[in-house]
């Protein structure tokens, strides 16, 4: 499957912004991982970055609520993963970052 879909109906995440109301609050927090990161490491990370956000779902203990407030923890989580594969990374292989 090449798309996340989190509740039946939502489309997919690369037409979408987080704030959009009709979708699940985990797949908001996944868009908004997926879309900050992109800007700063570019549009073609956007594949890797929902597969790292994903894999860090899945490693997860306890899987939050639908509704809780606690699926910033997926993304902390997914983004420690990416700063160790960026930091073991030659630097000809890193990306170029826009900030």
């Amino acid at each position: 499957m090449s798309e996340l879909r989190m509740r039946k109906g939502d489309p997919p995440y690369s037409s979408l912004t987080p704030s959009e109301g009709r979708t699940s609050l985990p797949y908001r927090e996944m868009l908004s991982f997926i879309n900050t990161v992109s800007q700063m490491i570019g549009p073609e990370s956007r594949v890797l970055l929902r597969e790292i956000w994903l894999d860090e779902l899945a490693w997860m203990d306890c899987m939050p609520e639908p509704s809780s407030s606690d699926w910033h923890l997926v993304t902390l989580a997914a983004l420690r993963r990416l700063a160790i594969q960026l930091m073991a990374m030659d630097e000809s292989q890193m990306p170029s970052v826009g900030i």
